[in-house]
């Protein structure tokens, strides 16, 4: 493919955004889903910030509401459009917690919240692309996943096995490619070092947590050749915490 055209779902977030940045700097071209169109000016404009140096960045967005499938289909359709079917890279980042439960008091509401926003956006965003990929016989596909998908933690079963079905979605689906050149990989962040997590956050926390560059740049490593050999990989970034 001439040309390494990306989505990265959650691309105006915290950790999303640096993504972004950082797929830009690399050559990339890349697609953010968003809700509305001014959350992705407000994140990426920089045209009126005077300290910034003006460069050409190729970041664009449609909207789209990633927890509806036939949104998610909508824009996967128009970014191959656009792109005349090359579409070789897949970042999902996008993600939440909810406030803990312990399993007596756990509602359906809560799992299903936690299914929709960890492991339906993934799994709506990485099926779609895959048609296209398998297509063209290359792809890969990044996920972010939490420590809570791979140790138990009391009062999170929501989140936790939300998680855990994103980080064995990757391994089947690398499983089931194996064959081809198509590679998925999942990063397993500990706190990130974020604007929210910093309200709560002590001077000694923030110091031990990793910084959503460092992020970044694992999950761009994860897309070279460097980890041509990689399928099902779960690189734990975890900072000192």
């Amino acid at each position: 493919m001439k040309e390494k055209v990306a989505i990265v779902t959650g691309g105006t977030g915290a950790l999303g955004r640096h993504v972004v940045e950082k797929l830009c700097s690399e050559g990339f071209k890349v697609y953010v889903p968003t809700l509305t169109m001014d959350e992705f000016t407000k994140v990426f404009d920089r045209s009126d910030d005077d300290n910034v140096e003006i460069g050409i960045r190729k970041i664009f967005a449609f909207d789209c509401d990633a927890m509806n499938e036939a949104s998610v289909v909508e824009f996967v359709n128009k970014v191959v459009v656009q792109e005349k079917g090359n579409l070789g890279y897949l970042v999902n980042t996008i993600g939440g917690i909810d406030t803990a439960s312990n399993v007596g008091e756990l509602t359906k509401v809560s799992l299903d919240k936690m299914l929709a926003l960890n492991f339906f956006t993934t799994f709506y965003f990485t099926t779609h692309a895959l048609r296209v990929m398998k297509q063209n016989n290359f792809g890969r596909i990044v996920s972010v996943g939490a420590l809570a998908g791979i140790e138990t933690s009391p009062g999170r079963f929501a989140y936790s096995v939300s998680k855990q079905a994103v980080i064995n979605f990757m391994n089947t689906i690398s499983e089931e490619c194996k064959g081809s050149d198509i590679r998925c990989n999942t990063v397993i962040p500990g706190i990130i070092d974020t604007p929210a997590n910093r309200e709560w956050g002590s001077e000694e926390d923030i110091k031990k947590w990793v910084k959503p560059e460092q992020v970044a740049g694992a999950i761009y490593s994860l897309m070279t050749e460097v980890w041509s050999n990689s399928r099902g990989s779960i690189v734990k970034l975890l900072g000192s915490y």
